[in-house]
């Protein structure tokens, strides 16, 4: 008889915390005596973190098969691997390196263990937000709908064709008073637009009253909605026409800071006694704020229960806000407390399931999923979708996808928001021009992080040309057609990747039409709404990707890599309901791939410069199937 090793777990990869994980281990006898056997539990930084004893709970045939249960009461992976004795000699089983299989070896050879993920219990998303696609709108450069003027004294209104102001001030300062009207009615005026993309979730900027900030992510007063954008009752209607085409409306707010110029805060600081003086962390004359350098962004302490109150209370913005939409974006939600994150999902929940999205630019902890947050913005598929795009090196492209996968609920997963660009980086189409990406950035978009050609050191001190760097920005905004076109061929792989990917697609306004620049303001134009202006062929591809991506249902998926070198990237997601499989080619020669069995005869096809019948990829082409 063949020497045998199975290990069986509970159905899932993942269990909710206090519950019971049950996890068998059968074992051929023909190894030799067996005793002593233990399944043996760590976490990082925890060497072990469980020990559980095995029993024996049946033989057959020559396998003999041991049981263990136990209850974790800590968030996060735990990684666990066999202890026993063989003969008397002390063994363990963990993963072979080259089978991938149950190996049985000496305790103290490094080979990986598997992996179970302790969750929150009842943990639940909404259930619209899964299999769903994303648009992401700048409210002030979307669209102006109505009769919209700007009414506001000491604003700086431009015209919608005007490029955005990117010089310093009378005062030498950079800033964002630069307003070009975009609306809440505007965004309601073009939901046909958006339905010819498939989009289900329509993500909104912030709206709250910001005096002088035209983003609106420093605010005057959290309770109302900026004037120059709307009202509550656009809003009421934005929101539910939208819910009438199948669609749902999550809302950005910051809730780190405000503006210096809210009241608020302009009490606390000329009024020692001010009821408002412990909402912020002030010392005399100065204060703490954003990053210790946005001094027009004091940050809250968010250990005063007045402002907890404020925010997530009965009568707080929270409560104000959620009637009239079905999520949130919590602008650094890495800042927010995970009491406050809590705070706020469950008062927002009291106003039906609402979905709670985070702005995380690196991996979320999973104890505050499922409690504070349900979903991330997913920036490490976003580094990791465009540096294998722009420069292959697929070994690292696994890497970092399945280090997501692997440290969030599936829920999570389904949810996270995956974007190729959005308001805080530079445009995908501009990313992928390749016009100045430094070779090995932390984030394939930080063209200006330390050590770039804008950082100097002036008298013994460094310092960061600015004006330098945004006259770059500016003379080079401007793609040369073959640039353009080389750029957009790239972004239609990554396209396929963003929307099969586990996770929600999600669409940076502008992008699908041609829209490219470097950072704040240049990603931030006006949508072009005159045809002659779009890329009508680019606009095409999202149009029929988006119909193709609503015929599959991979909520629940497993995930698989098939395939990856530095050109071509293969992967299949396989659920009970229906499969996927994906291939994409980011180089320059016809790719032949390996298709399995199962994937051919009666089914959907999208192909992008590829043939399914003779299995082949061209340059910068992709194919999915599904069945």
């Amino acid at each position: 008889m063949d020497e045998l090793i199975r290990v069986m777990t509970s159905p899932t990869q993942e269990v909710e915390v206090g519950k019971t994980f049950r996890v068998t281990l059968e074992i051929s006898n023909t190894f030799g005596w067996i005793g002593n056997v233990q399944v043996v539990f760590n976490q990082y930084g925890e060497s072990p973190s469980i020990v559980k004893q095995m029993k024996k709970e049946e033989e057959n045939d020559g396998i003999s098969m041991y049981c263990a249960e136990v209850q974790f009461d800590r968030l996060g992976n735990y990684f666990f691997f066999f202890s026993l004795e063989i003969n008397g000699e002390a063994k363990a089983i963990k993963i072979s390196r080259k089978t991938n299989q149950p190996e049985l070896m000496y305790s103290w050879d490094e080979s990986p263990y598997w992996r179970e993920l302790v969750i929150q219990q009842g943990f639940e998303v909404p259930e619209w937000s899964q299999d769903a696609i994303a648009y992401q709108v700048f409210i002030d450069r979307f669209c102006k709908g109505g009769k919209a003027q700007g009414t506001q004294q000491g604003r700086q209104y431009r015209v919608w064709e005007d490029f955005p102001d990117w010089h310093r001030n009378s005062n030498g300062q950079f800033h964002n008073n630069d307003f070009f009207c975009g609306n809440i009615e505007g965004i309601c005026e073009k939901l046909e637009y958006l339905k010819s993309l498939s989009v289900d979730i329509v993500y909104l900027s912030p709206i709250n009253e910001s005096l002088y900030r035209y983003e609106r992510y420093a605010s005057t007063n959290h309770m109302e909605i900026d004037p120059d954008a709307g009202t509550f009752e656009d809003l009421d209607k934005l929101h539910k026409k939208a819910n009438e085409m199948g669609m749902h409306v999550i809302l950005d707010i910051a809730f780190n800071h405000c503006s210096s110029d809210n009241p608020i805060f302009k009490e606390a600081m000329s009024n020692p006694n001010s009821k408002y003086r412990d909402w912020f962390y002030i010392n005399g004359n100065s204060y703490i704020c954003w990053y210790g350098i946005f001094t027009d962004m004091p940050i809250f302490n968010q250990n005063s229960k007045d402002y907890q109150d404020y925010v997530y209370g009965e009568n707080g913005v929270v409560a104000k806000f959620a009637p009239y939409v079905d999520g949130f974006r919590l602008d650094l939600a890495s800042e927010l407390q995970p009491f406050v994150l809590e705070g706020i999902r469950n008062r927002a929940n009291q106003y039906g399931k609402h979905l709670i999205l985070g702005e995380y630019w690196h991996k979320v902890p999973v104890g505050i999923l499922g409690k504070g947050l349900d979903c991330p913005t997913n920036y490490p598929f976003t580094d990791a979708i465009l540096k294998f795009v722009a420069f292959g090196r697929g070994s690292d492209f696994v890497g970092k996808i399945y280090d997501v996968l692997e440290s969030y609920p599936k829920k999570t997963i389904d949810t996270m928001f995956n974007s190729l660009d959005t308001h805080d980086m530079m445009r995908a189409i501009t990313i992928l021009s390749l016009k100045c990406v430094r070779d090995e950035p932390d984030r394939i978009w930080e063209i200006d992080k330390e050590g770039s050609r804008w950082h100097v050191v002036r008298n013994g001190r460094g310092e960061f040309l600015t004006d330098d760097f945004r006259q770059f920005e500016f003379d080079n905004d401007k793609l040369r057609k073959e640039e353009y076109d080389l750029a957009t061929r790239r972004l239609k792989v990554a396209v396929i990747l963003q929307y099969f990917l586990p996770g929600i697609p999600c669409t940076f306004y502008g992008t699908e039409v041609g829209l490219h620049g470097f950072k704040d303001p240049f990603n931030r134009k006006c949508f072009p709404w005159n045809e002659e202006d779009q890329d009508k062929e680019l606009l095409s591809f999202y149009q029929e990707i988006g119909k193709f991506r609503k015929l599959y249902h991979g909520a629940g998926s497993s995930f698989e890599v098939l395939y990856a070198d530095q050109d071509v990237f293969i992967f299949e997601r396989r659920n009970e309901t229906n499969s996927v499989f994906v291939a994409v080619n980011r180089g320059k020669q016809r790719r032949y791939v390996d298709v399995p069995e199962d994937f051919k005869g009666d089914v959907k096809t999208f192909t992008l410069n590829a043939n399914t019948d003779q299995n082949y990829l061209e340059p910068y082409g992709g194919m999915i199937i599904l069945k």
